[in-house]
This record gives C-alpha cells, sequence and structure tokens, in this order.
C-alpha cells in the first residue's frame, strides 16, 4: 500500500515548436526545463523513492528519464498519466488516474514517484483528498497547481493523505512556504 506519494509535473516545455501541447508526442523540454528537470532529479534522489513511473509525452518522458539517471530509480512508462487529450474532461483524467492509484495501492510498493502533467497532478490531489484540498496558493503557468518540475509530496496517514509542494526548481531544497 501507497504511503508515500511524490506528483511532479513536467519540466518547463518549449511552446513555440508547434508541435501540438496535448497530443503524443508533444513538444520537447527547453534548455531551463532540461535544468528543472535535473534539479528534481537531485531532490528526489534523497527522497527513497522505490519506483518512478512517467506519462508518454515527450515532456514528462524526458522529465523522467533524468530523474531515473540521477537517482537509478527503474523507469516504467505509463498511459495513465498522459496529457488531458483534446475533448477530455476533468472528470475523465480523475477516472483514469483514480484508477492508477488503486493498482498502486493493490502493489507491494510504498514510495512512489509519477511524472505527468498539471491535470494529473490535480486530479490525483483531488482524488486523494476527497477535494478538501485547498491549491488557492498554488497557481502558476496556465492555471496549473505545480510550477515546472515541481513536486508535490503527500503522506499518507489514519487521517488521509497530508500534502505539501515540497520541491521547486530555483527553490531551497526544503520546503516551500
Amino acid at each position: 500500500m501507497l504511503d508515500e506519494l511524490f506528483l511532479i509535473r513536467h519540466a518547463e516545455p518549449d511552446r513555440a515548436t508547434g508541435v501540438p501541447y496535448n497530443i503524443l508526442p508533444g513538444p520537447p523540454l527547453t534548455l531551463r526545463g532540461e535544468q528543472e528537470a535535473i534539479e528534481a532529479g537531485h531532490w528526489i534522489r534523497e527522497r527513497r523513492v522505490e519506483r518512478l513511473l512517467s506519462s508518454p509525452f515527450t515532456r514528462a518522458r524526458v522529465t523522467a528519464e533524468t530523474i531515473a539517471r540521477l537517482s537509478g530509480l527503474e523507469l516504467s512508462i505509463i498511459d495513465h498519466l498522459r496529457e488531458g487529450a483534446p475533448g477530455e474532461r476533468h472528470d475523465q483524467v480523475r477516472a483514469r488516474v483514480a484508477e492508477l492509484l488503486g493498482q498502486l495501492d493493490d502493489s507491494p510498493l510504498q514510495r512512489v514517484a509519477l511524472v505527468t502533467h498539471g491535470c494529473c497532478v490535480l486530479a490525483a490531489l483531488q482524488h486523494t483528498t476527497r477535494d478538501r484540498i485547498d491549491l488557492s496558493g498554488h497557481r502558476y503557468d496556465y492555471g496549473n497547481h505545480a510550477p515546472t518540475a515541481g513536486i508535490w509530496h503527500g503522506i499518507r496517514s489514519d487521517q488521509g493523505w497530508r500534502w505539501e509542494l515540497a520541491f521547486r526548481p530555483g527553490a531551497s531544497h526544503g520546503l516551500i512556504p
């Protein structure tokens, strides 16, 4: 059963390429995004994560490959973590994320990191807290609830999941106020 979860939004994508954003493969990372992924990898390396899962989209996959290389983690590409598709509603995104979280709960894994997109980060936060999380202080680019390469850290207790935005590239590697 999962005890800890790390929700990692992909690093900064290059939106200037003209590559469609929400259709595979999606745009690559910018140079800044590559650096953000390195910072996230160094941070994750110290967290005793057992498994790293990623969206198949280029920006998430490259972020995850960088994290895997720096942390020595095995990486699996999981379609449940993909970007929201054209016409896909948030409740549909949430259902596929909830399905994945249920599968992880049924596994022997206790500490997992997911590299994904803003829509899936939001869906996971909402699902694990039964919509009780207050995200009003967390608005970043394009309305996302995590900055690029930002990491939400969740710990499960008897009272449920407790979340904090624990890492943001360019900030100290401690807790983000």
